[in-house]
Order: C-alpha cells, then sequence, then structure tokens
C-alpha cells in the first residue's frame, strides 16, 4: 500500500492534495502581498505567477477570476448569509431573521468584512496580514465592480434558495424581490457595523445598536414613515 492509500485510508489528504493546496496556499499568498505593495488594478495574473514560480495557467486553475485571489482571504458576507438561510427554519418569520439573527452574525465576525477560514484557505485567525484586504478594496473600483458582480451572482444564487424552500407559495418575482431586500438590508449593515467597529464598539453594543435599526426599518415598511 503506498502512502496516498494509506492517506486515504485513514481520512487524511493525499500527497497530490497537500501538493495541490500548498500551490494554492502560495499563489494566494503571493498575490495578496503584491496587492498590498502596489495595488490591486496594478498587479497581472502574470506577474503574480513569476512570482510565486507558477505557470500563468496554474494560477488560473486555482483562480479561474482575478478577485478570487482576493477572496481566498475574504469571504463575503453574503456568502455567509445564504449558508446561514439555508439553516433557517421555514416556519421563522422573515421580520424575526432581520432582526434578530443578522445583528447577531455581524456582532459576531471577529472583522465585518472577513469570515473565519475554511479547512484548507491559507487565513488563520489573527493573521495580521487580513488587516489589509479593506483598503485593497477601496482603493480599486476594479475590485469594487467585481464584487458588485459578485453580489449580484448571489442575490439570483438566493433567490433561487428561497423559490426552492418555498415552491408552492414563492414565485419568481417574490423570490428575486425578498432576495434583493435582504441583500441590500445586509449591505446597510456591513456598512454601519464597519463604522461602528472603527470607533470602537464592542460586539454586544454593535449588535444592539443594529437590532435597533433594523427594527426601526421594519416598523416603518409595516406601519408607514409617520410611525413614532
Amino acid at each position: 500500500m503506498d502512502a496516498d492509500q494509506r492517506a486515504r485510508e485513514e481520512g487524511l489528504p493525499s500527497r497530490h492534495e497537500r501538493r495541490r493546496r500548498e500551490t494554492r496556499e502560495r499563489i494566494a499568498t503571493t498575490a495578496l502581498n503584491l496587492f498590498r505593495e502596489r495595488g490591486y488594478d496594478a498587479v497581472t495574473i502574470a506577474e503574480i505567477a513569476a512570482a510565486a514560480d507558477v505557470a500563468k495557467q496554474t494560477v488560473v486553475n486555482h483562480f479561474p477570476a482575478k478577485e478570487d485571489l482576493l477572496l481566498a482571504w475574504h469571504r463575503p458576507v453574503e456568502a455567509d448569509l445564504i449558508d446561514l438561510i439555508v439553516q433557517v427554519p421555514l416556519s421563522t418569520p422573515l421580520p424575526r431573521f432581520l432582526r434578530e439573527e443578522l445583528p447577531r452574525m455581524f456582532a459576531g465576525a471577529g472583522e465585518v468584512l472577513q469570515a473565519a477560514p475554511a479547512e484548507g484557505d491559507p487565513r488563520t485567525a489573527g493573521d495580521d496580514r487580513l488587516a489589509g484586504i479593506g483598503e485593497i478594496i477601496r482603493n480599486s473600483p476594479t475590485l469594487q465592480d467585481a464584487l458588485r458582480l459578485r453580489g449580484s451572482r448571489y442575490q439570483e444564487e438566493l433567490a433561487a434558495i428561497l423559490a426552492d424552500r418555498v415552491p408552492a407559495r414563492l414565485g419568481p418575482v417574490a423570490a428575486r424581490a425578498l432576495a434583493a431586500y435582504i441583500l441590500t438590508t445586509v449591505t446597510s449593515m456591513i456598512n454601519e457595523a464597519e463604522r461602528l467597529r472603527s470607533e470602537g464598539r464592542t460586539p454586544q453594543e454593535i449588535a444592539d445598536t443594529l437590532t435597533d435599526e433594523i427594527g426601526r426599518a421594519l416598523d416603518f415598511l409595516e406601519h408607514g414613515i409617520g410611525v413614532s
């Protein structure tokens, strides 16, 4: 029995899988360093490949789109939201989900714009390199456009999930409308949570503020803008 067969039987990554993971991590780390040094827009895929000592096609095989190189470090909140919604019981009212679940989700994140790394990701908890992600995004209109486009795809994905979970009562128009409302709410919460965190607010203070803000927004929707 060779080492790869033994690894598979023991539930461990094979030598090929380890090498692939190491290559992916080296590419992601190299790209992040270059983005931080020179800016996202100034760095090409060919330059990343050369610095990581791999072929350009190898970079593309691991990261089909350039923004994927940054998303190896920055998992969009929308992706976590979709995972969360899939787990929410169908009996949970949408207002309660928005009022209670989302504020806790944002307050509990170590950084508003990044989630904990999944297994195999190059990110590690407390990694100082993650602090520069927001600045890279803010300084790159190209990257911002790419992330907005990706956000549109998340909206379609969320609409499909909602329509699939409630097929008898939720048609495509309603599913898209709900998905758009949820993700617009999420975007607003991201921005406000980031502002509060920059002011030094605690996770509990952020959660309380977001809960109050969302609660008032839902009251306006239910009762009208003249509600006191």
